[in-house]
C-alpha cells in the first residue's frame, strides 16, 4: 500500500520530536487521575512531604519541592507543572539507553530502540504521573549502566557511581534491584577465566549492598514496614499486573514474541550479551508479575532493556507472516473506548461526537504493518506502529480535551461562581458535607474556612448520578467528572 511505502521515507527522528511535542502537550494539559497524586500534591501545599529519614533525602521529592518554590516564586499555582521533572527522567532514561548501546552493542542503530523507549505506554503513562516510578527506574538503569563498566573496566568512578546510584535506589525504596545484580554478579562470578581478585571485588559490591539494605530497613523501623511478604500468588492481583504489564509494553510487547521467535527457534544473533537481557526481560517480568509491593518503576527499567533486545535480534530481519503478531496492537483503540464508555452509565448517555472519535481511532489503527503482507524491515515496521500509535494519542487527546477538561472539578467551580452566582472566587467560602472529591481540597483548601471575611458562603454537596438532584429554586445542580472515581457525579451550588 502507497501508506507504507510514504511512511517508510519518513526519518525515524521525525516521530521522536512529534512524540516528545505530544508528550509534553500532554503533561502540562492533563487533569491528575490517580488518587495517590493528588493526595502527594495536598501534602505538598500543606508542608507536610517529609515524614521520616528517606522522605527527607528522597531525590524526587526534592525535586518537587523545588517545583513547588519555582511556582510559588513565580506567583502562580500551576500543579501541572509539578510534571516537569518526569521532562529530566524522560531525558536520562533516553540517554542511559544511548549509553548502554554504544557499550555493548556500539554498531546498533541507535534511534529505533531510543524512539522506541519513548513510544510505550509505561513512559506515557508515567508523563501523566507524579509518583517515582520513573526516577527509580531510571536510577535502576543507571545501576545496571555503571555495573556493566564495572565488569569491562574497574575504575573508581564507575564503582562510586554503582554505589551512589545503589545507596539512591534503597532511599526510593526499589529493592528489587538488589534481584537484578545479584543475578548479574552471579553470571560474572561463574566466568572460570574471571581473576580471583576481580571476583573477590564483585562479592564485596554485593555484600556491601547486602548490608546497605539491612542498614536501611532497620533505619525505617522494621517493625513499620511489609517488605517482607515478598511474593504474592493472588489470582485477581496477578491477573491485574498481567494486563497492566501487556498495556504499558505495547507495542515492544508484540515485537518481543517476534524477536523470542528468531531468537529462539532459528538462532539469530545468539550471543552472550544479548542472552544476558533476555534472562534480564524474563526475571524483570517476573518480578512485576509475582512481587507483592512493585510499582511500575521494574517497567520502566524493563522497557529499554526489551527495545535493546528487540532490535538488536531484528535489525537485519525481514518480516512477513510473522507480523500476525501485531494485530495485539489493536488492543490499545480497545481498550481507550473502554475506558471511555465506563465513564458513561447507560450507552444512550454517550455523545455522538465520541462515536465519531471512536470511528477516529480505529481507522488509524488499521495503519498496521499486519496488513502489508511484503517482507519488511523491522524499521519499517517500527514507522508504521509509530504513525499509527501517535495518531491515535492525538485524537485521544483532542477529544478528552474537547469531551471533558470543561467538566473537571475545578472549571465547573469557577464558571458556576462567575456566571451563575456572581461570586468572587477571591472573596468565596466553601461549606463542605462529607464525600466530596480529593481534588476539591487540592484546588480550593484556602476557601475552606478561610482567614479573609467572604462576602459569598457557598454549600457544595456532592452525590452520584443514581440520586435525584436537589430541587431548590435557590440552588444550582451541575454535572461534573469525578478524577477520583473516574465517573460522573452531581454537585449541588447552594448560596446561603
Amino acid at each position: 500500500m502507497s501508506i507504507f511505502r510514504f511512511l517508510d521515507n519518513i526519518p525515524t527522528v521525525f516521530f521522536s520530536i512529534i512524540w516528545i511535542v505530544l508528550l509534553g502537550a500532554i503533561t502540562l494539559g492533563s487533569p491528575y487521575i490517580f488518587i495517590e497524586d493528588i493526595k502527594l500534591l495536598t501534602t505538598i501545599k500543606d508542608n507536610e512531604l517529609v515524614s521520616n529519614f528517606s522522605d527527607f533525602v528522597n531525590p524526587h521529592l526534592i525535586f518537587l519541592k523545588i517545583t513547588s518554590k519555582l511556582t510559588n516564586s513565580f506567583g502562580f499555582n500551576n500543579y501541572l507543572l509539578f510534571r516537569l521533572p518526569n521532562f529530566i527522567y524522560l531525558g536520562l532514561l533516553i540517554l542511559v539507553t544511548y549509553k548502554i548501546i554504544k557499550l555493548k552493542f556500539y554498531d546498533l542503530n541507535y534511534l529505533m530502540p531510543l524512539t522506541a523507549v519513548m513510544l510505550s505506554g509505561t513512559i506515557l503513562i508515567s508523563m501523566i504521573t507524579i509518583d517515582d516510578s520513573l526516577i527509580s527506574g531510571l536510577v535502576t538503569l543507571l545501576i545496571f549502566y555503571y555495573l556493566l563498566k564495572i565488569f569491562d573496566d574497574e575504575n573508581f568512578y564507575n564503582v562510586s557511581f554503582f554505589i551512589l546510584f545503589s545507596l539512591i535506589a534503597l532511599i526510593l525504596k526499589n529493592f528489587y534491584f538488589v534481584v537484578l545484580i545479584t543475578f548479574l554478579i552471579s553470571l560474572k562470578l561463574f566466568n572460570l577465566k574471571l581473576e580471583k581478585k576481580k571476583r573477590l571485588n564483585l562479592i564485596s559490591y554485593l555484600s556491601f549492598i547486602y548490608i546497605s539494605l539491612l542498614v536501611f530497613l532497620i533505619i525505617q523501623g522494621i517493625n513499620k514496614t511489609d517488605y517482607y511478604s515478598i511474593l504474592n500468588f493472588e489470582i485477581n492481583i496477578l491477573l491485574k499486573k498481567l494486563s497492566k504489564s501487556v498495556i504499558f509494553l505495547l507495542p515492544l510487547l508484540s515485537l518481543l514474541i517476534i524477536s523470542l521467535f528468531y531468537n529462539g527457534i532459528k538462532r539469530i544473533n545468539w550471543n552472550k550479551e544479548l542472552m544476558t537481557f533476555l534472562f534480564l526481560i524474563i526475571l524483570c517480568w517476573f518480578l512485576f508479575i509475582f512481587s507483592n509491593n512493585l510499582k511500575i518503576s521494574i517497567l520502566i527499567f524493563l522497557l529499554p532493556i526489551m527495545s535493546i533486545y528487540i532490535f538488536r535480534t531484528l535489525e537485519f530481519v525481514e518480516l512477513k507472516w510473522s507480523k500476525i503478531v501485531l494485530v495485539t496492537l489493536f488492543s490499545i483503540p480497545a481498550g481507550i473506548i473502554y475506558f471511555d464508555t465506563s465513564l458513561y452509565q447507560n450507552i444512550s448517555e454517550i455523545p455522538y461526537m465520541n462515536y465519531i472519535f471512536y470511528l477516529l481511532i480505529i481507522l488509524v489503527s488499521l495503519i498496521n504493518p499486519v496488513f502489508s503482507l511484503q517482507e519488511r524491515s523491522l524499521t519499517a515496521i517500527y514507522k508504521t506502529i509509530s504513525f499509527s500509535l501517535i495518531l491515535i494519542v492525538f485524537f485521544t487527546s483532542v477529544l478528552f480535551y474537547l469531551q471533558y477538561k470543561n467538566k473537571t472539578l475545578s472549571p465547573v467551580i469557577y464558571d458556576t461562581l462567575k456566571n451563575d452566582l456572581n461570586c468572587d472566587i477571591k472573596k468565596t467560602e466553601f461549606i463542605l458535607e462529607e464525600n466530596y472529591p480529593l481534588d476539591l481540597m487540592l484546588f480550593f483548601s484556602d476557601k475552606v474556612k478561610p482567614d479573609y471575611f467572604s462576602d459569598c458562603q457557598i454549600e457544595l454537596t456532592f452525590s452520584s448520578l443514581d440520586t435525584i438532584p436537589i430541587e431548590d429554586s435557590d440552588s444550582i445542580n451541575k454535572t461534573i467528572l469525578d478524577m477520583t472515581t473516574k465517573s460522573f457525579i452531581n454537585i449541588n451550588f447552594n448560596k446561603l
